[in-house]
Parts: C-alpha cells; sequence; structure tokens
C-alpha cells in the first residue's frame, strides 16, 4: 500500500531518479516542532538522486495540514495523535523513517507500538525524550496537556520562533507569516506537553526495527544522553556522531542527514543479504 495521507495531513511523494541495488527504497521523513515537510527539499534531492523514493508531510496543525475533527485549536493533536498519523501515513509498503528533532520522537512511539508493518528502519537526529528525568522540563515539558491557553500558545510559539531563528530575523517575516507561525502555537505547547506526561510512557526496549540514533558533535548535554539512552535501551541501536552540523542538520548539512538513511539502508541490506545467504 502506497503512503496514505490521513484526512487532513498534506503530503508529498517525490520520485527517485537514481538507482538502487535491489530496487527503489521509500524514506519517510519526519519533520520537528515549528518545522515544515518541505524544510528536507534538500535532503530529497540527495536522496533521490541516489535512487530514494521519498514522502514529506505537514504534520498536522501544521502550515497545509489542517485540524479537520475531532482536532481543533481548542482540542490539539497529543503527541500519540502525531504517532497515529505517522503509522497511517507509513502503511505496509516497507519505509525508511528519518525524524527529526521532535519527529524522531513521534517515530519512535510509533515504533514501540510495533503495529506499523511498514516501518523497516528508524534514523531519529537529536529527538527529545521529554518522559526521561534527565530531560529539562520547562516551558510547554513542563505543562499539562490542554492547561495552556490559546493566546498564551500564540506566544509561546512566537517565543520559540525567536529562539531558533533569532528576534530579527523573526521581526523580518511577512506578517501574514508570522501570524500563520502563532497560529501553530496550541499544537507545538500540546505535543510539548503530551510527549512530557506519558502515561506509561513508551517501552522503547520493544523497538524490533533497526534504529540508528544521531546527534551532533556538540550538541547539548540532554541530546548526548538521550542518545545514550536509546543506545542501552533499544536493541541494536547503533549511534553516530556527525561533525560540523547544528539541531537543524537537514538545512545546514543535508548530505549528513541523507549519509544516515544511506547508513540504514546498508544496514538492511546487509541483514537481507545474510539472511539469504
Amino acid at each position: 500500500m502506497s503512503a496514505a495521507a490521513p484526512p487532513g495531513i498534506h503530503l508529498t511523494h517525490h520520485a527517485a531518479r537514481g538507482i538502487l541495488p535491489g530496487g527503489a527504497t521509500r524514506v519517510v521523513l519526519v519533520h520537528g516542532a515549528m518545522d515544515r515537510g518541505r524544510s528536507f527539499t534538500r535532503m530529497v534531492k540527495l536522496l533521490a538522486d541516489q535512487g530514494f523514493e521519498c514522502v514529506t508531510y505537514d504534520r498536522r496543525g501544521y502550515e497545509s495540514s489542517h485540524l479537520d475533527a475531532p482536532f481543533s485549536k481548542a482540542r490539539p493533536p497529543s503527541i500519540t495523535d502525531h504517532a497515529n498519523d505517522l503509522a497511517q501515513v507509513i502503511g505496509d509498503q516497507p519505509s525508511i523513517v528519518f525524524g527529526h528533532s521532535f519527529g524522531g520522537t513521534i517515530a519512535l512511539l510509533t515504533a514501540a507500538a510495533g503495529s506499523c508493518a511498514g516501518m523497516s528502519a528508524l534514523v531519529t537526529f537529536e529527538s527529545p525524550l521529554p518522559w526521561m528525568d534527565f530531560w529539562s522540563r520547562s516551558g510547554a515539558y513542563a505543562m499539562q496537556p490542554g492547561e495552556i491557553g490559546e493566546v498564551a500558545a500564540e506566544d509561546f510559539a512566537q517565543s520559540f520562533m525567536e529562539r531558533m531563528i533569532g528576534e530579527h530575523r523573526w521581526a523580518r517575516l511577512p506578517s501574514h507569516t508570522r501570524e500563520m507561525r502563532r497560529a501553530e502555537g496550541p499544537v507545538l505547547a500540546e505535543e510539548m506537553a503530551s510527549a512530557s506526561h506519558l502515561d506509561p510512557p513508551p517501552d522503547l526496549g520493544a523497538i524490533r526495527v533497526p534504529l540508528i540514533a544521531a546527534r551532533g558533535e556538540h550538541a547539548p548535554s540532554r541530546h548526548v544522553m538521550a542518545v545514550e539512552h536509546l543506545a542501552a535501551t533499544v536493541p541494536g541501536c547503533e549511534t553516530v556522531i556527525v561533525p560540523e552540523t547544528n539541531h537543524g542538520v537537514h538545512l545546514k548539512n543535508p548530505s549528513a542527514g541523507a549519509a544516515l538513511v544511506q547508513l540504514a539502508w546498508r544496514r538492511l541490506r546487509d541483514s537481507e543479504l545474510g539472511a539469504t545467504g
């Protein structure tokens, strides 16, 4: 079954241009908080040239994906809802999943649930584990789900963006862009709050797909601990430290992001050849 967009989700298919041994392999890319599917444009170009079919999508409530019923600004999706969306996007077609930041957190939940037949391997890059004691619970992570009001959530989204891109760059954005980003505040706040209050927390030890957990060489300590925790908890997890990048690897160093997907593909290929050899 091909990737299918759940109701309200804007999904984009990118055809492979190169040729991979054994045929094309699909990659589903999952963006982080306050991001968009199109932020993977440079990674997708590299992967498509190498023979990967790629699927990108705006997560529910971001850019072109709408808060269709039962969701709304008053009832934004939780991290579990995002994980369910991802499972539907993947379907049962074998797919390598690349999750950047919070997108990787969502993918870890999907993998731990064990209900997505199509996920064949997972790559995460600096993905938060907000339910863990070592992850500092500030901002929306410290709030109970549903606790923050719409106006406060919009202010929170603005402060989040100002930290990510800088106050001066934020101020130079067109007014309609700033309004759209602020309107995504309830989605941002709810996904963060729900992630830090998962009860029970996900059983990461139940993940049975190959996992590559990556971070930048100068990643903050909590990301270092998150990668170490995944390595110690998920059977067979492989860790990669990426030089010359920051948190936005898909933007700053897309070739490094593509190389992580290639590594996952090689691990799958070696496993398949070993099973038939």
